[in-house]
């Protein structure tokens, strides 16, 4: 660990200038307090960020393991510092010295998941085993999983021990999502813990709204929402919204408790939904209310690793929406989304970066690979660039399948000029009318011309009337120019 130890001399200071208290165990106190502050919220700017970072490294250096942990933690995401497997394996080496179970969970599912070399499968199980033998409920769940495939029925009951004992939400949840157990044996489970638990009535409640049992499910979801479950409250929620009977109103109104009681999905779609809101009013104090609540679910969600969150968060940091403006964290966050394939943050980082840099066609095509639309044209749009003619078509395919009006627009000029396909003036027409009928507006203006002058179809007056009509209504230059001079 001695390639991480920073200036003490300016951890010091940094204490200091935080009027942090000496009183007791200070390296405790520094983890707490970081603990504390991400609970907050995000760092807003670069030097707050390292703050927590030196404070937590600080604690590390006095083997406090659970900074240590933290530390490996955000290597593993790129939390503040760099994204980096083996820097998150020397922190959770150094906690699992210092006996930290949850490192040695980590540790785990490195290994086992086969993500480093530096730990093999067999050390991964050792650290398991470790774990588990600590009563740790994270390594009681690995362990679960890891034994499903060949024993269901004993990964069931080590799942439902682990929750009734521990509190393990996921454990519970994993019984009512893998496919590998008989899910009447799980209801059968469930309703027994259901009785006193409103976790498992939400659960429950879900299963049985995923069933198609509306009665059951309102009546778990609702005896859970009372006790103020934040998962049952979302089922609520989703059950009203199903509902083409329910008021807007009503389903808002579960969201935003369950999204206020820290349900991370809820969180998102409540940001999502007051940002539609906010959008249908006009400004003043209710409409930044909306975007300031917003934008704390979304901050929620991003922290809690949601990844369409992470996206959303950065474009409110961006353009300032339920927050101050500050661009460069916003790229960060959109940095951070895109390295977790957020095809959104891919095609808006490629969009940032100048066209000659390396990394803007990379982007791009990542965006493309996980079916962005434009990120789609904007790669077949480069191919035909470079000539390369049936990697346009391959793209402008897929995008067609998106409903792209533009993908039939540029499917159309390929065919026109007989771009990687034998040139086809009546296709041509086919395409243009398919991208005419999706609103594009340059498919319009070129119908015109295929109907007044014959390309590849019958001349037809009514038609070309039509299709100038539409191009002028849509302000085509060419079109109006026709309208003042024709």
């Amino acid at each position: 660990m001695s390639e991480t130890k920073i200036n003490k001399k300016v951890v010091q200071e940094n204490l200091k200038s935080m009027s942090i208290v000496d009183d007791g165990d200070e390296v405790a106190q520094d983890y707490q307090y970081v603990v504390d502050l991400e609970k907050k919220g995000i760092a807003q700017t670069n030097q707050e960020a390292q703050r927590r970072v030196d404070l937590l490294i600080h604690a590390s250096n006095e083997n406090f393991a659970a900074a240590s942990t933290c530390l490996g933690q955000w290597h593993l995401i790129g939390h503040y510092v760099p994204k980096d497997i083996e820097s998150a394996i020397l922190f959770f080496k150094h906690a699992e010295k210092l006996g930290d179970a949850l490192a040695m969970v980590e540790l785990a599912y490195i290994g086992l998941k086969g993500l480093s070399s530096t730990i093999s499968n067999e050390q991964g199980l050792d650290y398991l085993k470790k774990s588990v033998d600590l009563n740790h409920p994270e390594a009681i769940y690995a362990s679960a999983l890891h034994i499903l495939e060949n024993n269901p029925e004993a990964a069931l009951n080590l799942l439902m021990h682990n929750y009734q004992q521990n509190q393990h939400e996921n454990s519970l949840k994993t019984c009512i999502e893998h496919s590998a157990f008989d899910q009447n044996v799980v209801n059968q489970k469930l309703e027994e813990i259901a009785q006193h638990d409103s976790y498992a009535s939400a659960l429950l409640a879900f299963q049985y709204f995923q069933q198609g049992n509306d009665k059951k499910a309102f009546h778990y979801a609702q005896k859970s929402q009372e006790q103020n479950n934040p998962y049952g409250c979302y089922v609520r929620a989703l059950m009203e919204e199903k509902n083409p009977k329910s008021d807007p109103d009503v389903v808002h109104e579960f969201l935003i408790k369950a999204a206020q009681l820290g349900h991370i999905d809820a969180s998102y779609w409540a940001a999502a939904q007051n940002l539609r809101k906010a959008d249908e009013m006009k400004e003043g104090a209710k409409q930044q209310e909306l975007k300031q609540q917003a934008f704390k679910f979304f901050e929620y969600a991003a922290l809690n690793h949601y990844i369409p969150a992470q996206y959303s968060y950065a474009q409110c940091l961006r353009t300032g929406i339920g927050t101050e403006k500050n661009f460069e964290h916003g790229v960060q966050w959109l940095e951070r989304a895109a390295q977790n394939n957020n095809a959104d943050a891919q095609f808006e980082l490629a969009m940032l970066i100048a066209v000659e840099h390396p990394q803007h066609l990379a982007l791009l095509q990542a965006a493309a690979n996980n079916r962005h639309v434009q990120a789609m044209l904007c790669m077949a749009v480069h191919e035909q660039q470079k000539e390369q003619f049936g990697q346009a078509l391959q793209w402008l395919d897929l995008a067609k399948d998106a409903d792209s009006a533009w993908a039939y627009y540029l499917l159309a000029q390929m065919y026109g000029n007989g771009q990687g396909v034998e040139a086809d003036p009546k296709q041509r027409v086919v395409l243009l009318t398919q991208a005419a009928e999706r609103g594009d507006v340059d498919a319009y203006f070129e119908l015109y011309q295929a109907y007044s002058q014959g390309l590849g179809i019958r001349k037809n007056k009514k038609n070309a009337v039509k299709y100038l009509d539409l191009a002028k209504q849509n302000q085509h230059i060419e079109a109006c120019a026709i309208e003042l001079y024709g």
